[in-house]
C-alpha cells in the first residue's frame, strides 16, 4: 500500500465517521433552550423564553412553563406550595413529576405567595412542532407583591415526546422599597 491509498482509505473513514456523527447528531440531539430575566422595573420583570432547534428534524413539545420561586428553595418545593394551594392532592417527589401535574393545571396561571407556575402554551400549542428554528417567548410578570428579601428563581422548563425534560434558570432581586411604591 502505498501513501495515495493510504491517505485514501483515512479520508474515507473520515467521511464515514463524519456520516456517522451527523446521523447521531439529526436523531440524537435535544432542543436547545435559555431565559433571560431583566428587571424589575416598576414592579414588573420580563423573562424572554428561546426553545432553538438546530437539527433538520422536528421535534414536538408536550409542555413548556416557568416556574418562579424563592432561590433558596427547591423547584420541588414551590411546586408542591403551588399544589396545594389549587387545593391539588397530588404532590411531586422530582421535577420529573411536574409534567404529570401540568395536565391537571392546563394552560392556567398558578399564582401564590411569591410563587408562579406560568404554562407557555406558545412553545407547545401555537407552534406545535419545532423545526430547525428559534422560538422566542417573552412574558411580562408582576412581581410587586412579592416579599422577601432573597433573590427569586425563575425557571423554564420544557419536555418532548420520547424526550427527558429540560429546565434551565436565571433569576432576578426584587428591591422592596422600590416596588411598594
Amino acid at each position: 500500500m502505498d501513501f495515495g491509498d493510504l491517505f485514501r482509505t483515512m479520508g474515507g473513514l473520515a467521511g464515514i465517521a463524519a456520516l456517522l456523527w451527523r446521523a447521531y447528531d439529526e436523531f440524537g440531539s435535544y432542543l436547545r433552550i435559555s431565559i433571560k430575566v431583566e428587571g424589575p422595573k416598576s414592579g414588573w420583570v420580563t423573562v424572554l423564553s428561546t426553545v432553538e432547534n438546530k437539527s433538520t428534524r422536528r421535534k414536538n413539545l408536550m409542555w413548556a412553563f416557568l416556574l418562579i420561586g424563592p432561590e433558596n428553595e427547591s423547584p420541588v418545593d414551590t411546586a408542591n406550595i403551588l399544589l396545594r394551594k389549587q387545593g391539588s392532592p397530588v404532590s411531586v417527589s422530582h421535577t420529573n413529576d411536574l409534567f404529570g401535574v401540568m395536565k391537571s393545571i392546563g394552560d392556567f396561571v398558578v399564582r401564590h405567595d411569591s410563587r408562579i407556575l406560568i404554562p407557555l402554551p406558545f412553545f407547545y400549542s401555537e407552534n406545535i412542532a419545532v423545526g430547525d428554528e428559534t422560538l422566542n417567548y417573552k412574558s411580562p410578570i408582576y412581581v410587586g407583591d412579592f416579599t422577601g428579601s432573597s433573590p427569586f428563581s425563575v425557571r423554564l422548563f420544557v419536555a418532548g415526546h420520547g424526550r427527558l425534560h429540560r429546565s434551565t434558570h436565571d433569576c432576578f432581586i426584587v428591591d422592596i422599597a422600590t416596588t411598594s411604591s
